[in-house]
């Protein structure tokens, strides 16, 4: 009697912890990603890096189960962000700028997600200003005296401060596109993935602002995806999903074709621009940019 309820409970036993495993996740609904929607018609990053996100999690549907991506229901700034995505509020994911804070109060997962371009700075500027740089010789002297505009909460802005330069800041993204044609600042220094779309986006509003990036500003910093401490399940699963994409040549491939990445290959023609290299204070000591699997190494 005792071996034959053996039996019967082990394999039904063996079969709830299965179909309760990541692996069989899948068949019910889909666990929803929430994650900001984009911050204006002028965000033209926010499409790669929500599809660079959906890739990440489909590789991994086997093991952890299907996901569906959603936006939050309003627009939030960065500062506020990481304070929601601390608490697990409005949002699961966020891709940013490191720094040793957000580090120390968030899961980082440490791959950069187009390559550590975006410590490649070109500028939005004025056309005027545009007239004006094209003929100068000593770009390096040039850029440093000028003024630039950046988020009030961006890292950048600390880095940029610190590195010697005039920061003029706004918690609102789509703000300091008006402040640059308001001459409230000289540059709007941004990644070389990111400038070009972002001033497209700006044709047609009497925008009068051109992209420069034959002389960047360099410093090591790159752009990663974020989840809370309080899930690391899906920071393991999306750092899986990357990393797979990286080993199967997957990642590169789709720089190489998305819309706005595709402009940035050759990769090595990037390293040769650099006007002006600052350090980064605000990167964690053991961040390893010297990678050449996650980063382009200046």
């Amino acid at each position: 009697m005792t071996s034959h309820l053996y039996r019967v409970l082990i394999p039904l036993l063996v079969f709830c912890l299965v179909i309760s495993s990541p692996v069989f996740a899948m068949t019910g609904e889909p666990q929803q990603i929430r994650i900001i929607p984009p911050q204006s018609k002028a965000d033209a990053s926010h499409h790669y890096f929500q599809q660079l996100l959906e890739r990440a999690l489909q590789l991994t549907e086997v093991r952890y189960g299907a996901a569906e991506v959603v936006f939050a229901p309003h627009v939030i700034e960065q500062g506020r962000a990481v304070e929601n995505l601390n608490e697990g509020k409005w949002i699961d994911v966020y891709w940013m700028g490191t720094s040793i804070e957000r580090e120390k109060d968030l899961n980082a997962i440490r791959i950069p997600l187009v390559k550590g371009l975006l410590g490649y700075r070109g500028f939005i500027m004025t056309a005027r200003l545009q007239r004006s740089f094209d003929v100068v010789s000593d770009r390096a002297s040039v850029l440093k005296s000028l003024s630039a505009c950046q988020g009030m909460h961006w890292p950048d802005s600390d880095i940029l401060e610190q590195g010697g330069f005039k920061v003029v800041r706004s918690a609102r993204y789509d703000t300091l596109f008006a402040m640059l044609k308001r001459n409230r600042c000289d540059i709007f220094p941004r990644g070389v993935h990111e400038g070009p779309a972002e001033v497209a986006n700006q044709v047609g509003q009497g925008a009068g602002i051109s992209w420069e990036d034959n002389a960047l500003i360099y410093y090591p910093f790159p752009m990663y995806f974020f989840t809370s401490r309080s899930n690391p399940e899906l920071a393991e699963r999306i750092r899986e999903g990357l990393e797979r994409m990286i080993d199967d040549g997957s990642f590169e491939e789709f720089m190489r074709h998305h819309e706005v990445t595709q402009h940035l290959f050759p990769l090595e023609q990037w390293p040769g621009k650099v006007s002006v290299r600052l350090t980064n204070p605000e990167l964690p000591a053991d961040t390893d940019y010297l990678n050449p699997r996650y980063w382009v190494v200046p």
